[in-house]
């Protein structure tokens, strides 16, 4: 075992088996150094990285719908909010049809900044994918396909005490 991933220890499936392991995991962990490097970029922690993708992926959100989504108590939300308040990340504005309910919204300045950064990574990333044949991408897409859905399975429920 060279790496200390422990997929070489699995029986079955020879090398090829645990270098592909390998390469899901490499994934992962470059995918944790980018999020990392992202939020020193844009002076946030993870956290609030994560609140900030989900603002800029799905739109304005209540701070509950936010915390469900982070899958951390209405409380730590709120606090969440703030903190991307604070920092210039994120407002708060009524909500449109609904008096009672405030919307958060992310600042076009930050999801600007956030893509900037990202940009150079994504062009790669699409060049690699337009660089394969059709077959190639068909295999590639159903692979993935296939690790989103057994990481679902494994992330679909809050862990316990989270509400």
């Amino acid at each position: 075992m060279s790496s200390g991933s422990g997929f070489e220890r699995r029986p079955g499936g020879g090398p090829y088996r645990a270098a592909v392991l390998q390469r899901l995991q490499d994934i992962a962990v470059r995918t944790r150094l980018v999020e990392r490097r992202l939020g020193a970029e844009l002076g946030v922690n993870g956290t609030d990285l994560h609140a900030m993708e989900h603002l800029s992926t799905d739109g304005a959100l209540t701070a509950r719908e936010l915390a469900d989504r982070l899958q951390v108590s209405t409380a730590a939300g709120t606090q969440i909010v703030d903190r991307l308040e604070r920092a210039g990340h994120a407002s708060r504005r009524p909500h449109a049809t609904d008096r009672r309910k405030i919307l958060v919204t992310p600042s076009a300045a930050s999801v600007a900044a956030a893509t900037e950064f990202l940009r150079p990574l994504l062009d790669e990333l699409e060049a690699a994918v337009g660089a394969l044949g059709d077959q190639e991408r068909g295999a590639v897409e159903s692979f993935l396909d296939t690790v989103v859905a057994i990481y679902d399975r494994h992330t679909t429920s809050a862990p316990e005490g989270v509400t």
